[in-house]
């Protein structure tokens, strides 16, 4: 005989808890749902201890006997069926970035997932390559599944009507990060929050900490405190509970030692600002006992609407640059065992707009007369030029300043004999009428003398200087501005352009920073004029 535990007996828990009818109470707390599914009854069972699993609270067993018209709530028979409400809540997808996917048990693909869509218990994501997922629960607790992971959703009850919000996530490979809002910070009920891996179970009441899994799985706290249970615990592997600055790996054989956190790296000589940067390139102080560094870059305080998240075997993140904007920069390192450590943050801003032109003449280093031309590409909605020449790399001492020019040119004005350097930065308006200055270009070197030459540029041809080396290009032409149809698109491994082989007319050029795979945004149109044919060039060329 299956007995009820002593809560009461069954007839005074149902007319206290008359008035919690399901329906009600579901209407009352979205996005919670209510559906039935079929229990078969096995030796053991009972209304409360099936209350407990299928719904949250074991106080709702008069739920499943109204529902089944059950006569004797002490007595279930071994091998009926039984119609359970299954109460369970939605998550919101608060932040996507990349390829995220709700995939089936196969490992198909189901759906993208997008931003604001409610993922039910159950559903299974998959995150690809530099890609991230944020999901934030009903008091703002948050999970961030992090690139190349499969997680499931387990476990997702929370409102009224369960005692206690349960979370849990089975994170078959990858990475999950996760905040839990504490109880009493929270107006909901009670919780807990669990990731279970293939090795472990980690559970937390109010903290801040990261799994991850693959050959083995791992478990770092930074707030608080979770406790850690081997997944195939028997007596001989007893529970071990991570404090704030403690991790621990596990694999095959248990719960490892426990492990204090490797502390943050040192990002404080970090540049704050770059100006239309080609790649975003950042060096830090290696840490010892160090084996790698997971790095990600964010647009808001919580890191949560991630916008790049990889790792690095050295100490230093190389990508692709990003749109104007501020950011924060985290890097944590990892220890030989792959637990994480403590992570650091660093802001910076990056300032590429509007781009700055392309050079045309005189060429880099060309020895030119007193009375040359110095010429530009004119940059799209440009509302004028700022165009500088110093005698020093550092423009310290500027011989020239010459401000709000009409045309991307400037007329030399009888300078000493000598090398100086020149640089070029565009003007744009607002819709108020307030101009903005861009950066600057990189600057290039002229050399004035008697024996100079002329410094006519050559039709369909511009040129850039780069700080960078072996850096790669994606480059587009096309007749309009708003690049609706290209002529062509090709990768450049160089710092020049040549269009000489298209018929004549103006083209637009716009310029993309590629790092591996990975393609940075677009610069603003530079306009190029072609006047004449001439000889085959890379765009003639067979393109692969």
């Amino acid at each position: 005989m299956n007995i009820l535990r002593n809560h009461g007996t069954p007839w005074q828990l149902h007319h206290r808890q008359s008035a919690m009818v399901l329906g009600l109470v579901l209407a009352t707390y979205a996005p919670v749902r209510a559906e039935t599914i079929n229990h078969t009854v096995v030796h053991g069972d009972n209304l409360y201890n099936l209350a407990a699993h299928y719904m949250g609270n074991a106080q709702s067993w008069p739920d499943i006997q109204k529902l089944n018209h059950i006569p004797n709530p002490h007595y279930l028979l071994p091998g009926t069926s039984l119609l359970i409400p299954k109460i369970s809540s939605t998550v919101t997808a608060s932040f996507v970035r990349g390829e995220v996917s709700l995939i089936d048990e196969t490992g198909n693909s189901i759906r993208t997932v997008a931003y604001g869509d409610q993922l039910a218990e159950g559903d299974i994501v998959r995150t690809g390559e530099n890609s991230y997922l944020s999901l934030e629960f009903s008091d703002k607790s948050v999970g961030r599944i992090l690139s190349n992971t499969r997680a499931r959703l387990d476990r997702i009850k929370e409102g009224n009507l369960v005692r206690k919000n349960q979370r849990v996530i089975y994170l078959e490979y990858g990475d999950i990060d996760v905040s839990v809002i504490p109880a009493l910070q929270s107006k909901h009920p009670p919780q807990y929050f669990k990731v279970i891996t293939p090795y472990a179970v980690a559970a937390a009441r109010g903290t801040r900490f990261r799994v991850s899994a693959g050959d083995i799985s791992t478990t770092s706290v930074t707030h608080s405190q979770v406790d850690m249970r081997w997944a195939k615990a028997v007596k001989r592997h007893p529970n071990k509970t991570l404090h704030a600055g403690q991790g621990v790996a596990i694999d095959d054989h248990g719960l490892g030692t426990i492990q204090s956190l490797l502390p943050a790296p040192d990002l404080s000589q970090l540049p704050s600002k770059f100006s239309e940067p080609e790649i975003l390139q950042f060096n830090w102080p290696a840490l010892d006992n160090s084996k790698k560094y997971q790095y990600r870059i964010a647009q808001d305080e919580n890191l949560e609407q991630v916008l790049w998240d990889t790792a690095s075997d050295s100490a230093q993140a190389v990508l692709p640059s990003l749109q104007d904007g501020e950011y924060l920069l985290a890097v944590r390192a990892l220890d030989p065992l792959g637990i994480a450590g403590y992570e650091a943050q660093h802001r910076f801003t990056i300032f590429s707009h509007p781009s700055s032109p392309w050079l045309l003449a005189p060429q880099q280093g060309q020895t030119v007369t007193r009375n040359s031309t110095l010429r530009c590409t004119p940059v799209e909605n440009a509302h004028g030029y700022r165009m500088q020449i110093a005698s020093d790399p550092d423009f310290q001492h500027l011989v020239t300043d010459a401000d709000k020019l009409e045309h991307c040119k400037y007329q030399l004005e009888s300078l000493a004999y000598g090398q100086y350097y020149w640089r070029i930065a565009s003007i744009m308006a607002d819709s108020d009428g307030k101009l903005h200055y861009g950066p600057y270009s990189q600057p290039a070197t002229i050399i004035i003398s008697e024996n100079g030459t002329s410094a006519s540029p050559s039709s369909g041809q511009a040129y850039w200087n780069s700080r960078q080396q072996d850096i790669h290009y994606l480059a587009q032409v096309s007749r309009t501005p708003q690049f609706d149809s290209l002529v062509i698109e090709q990768v450049l491994d160089n710092t020049s352009l040549n269009i000489q082989s298209l018929p004549a007319g103006r083209y637009y050029v716009r310029l993309a920073t590629m790092v591996e795979n990975n393609t940075g945004p677009f610069s603003d149109a530079r306009i190029i004029e072609v006047d004449h044919d001439i000889d085959r060039t890379w765009f003639d060329k067979r393109k692969p």
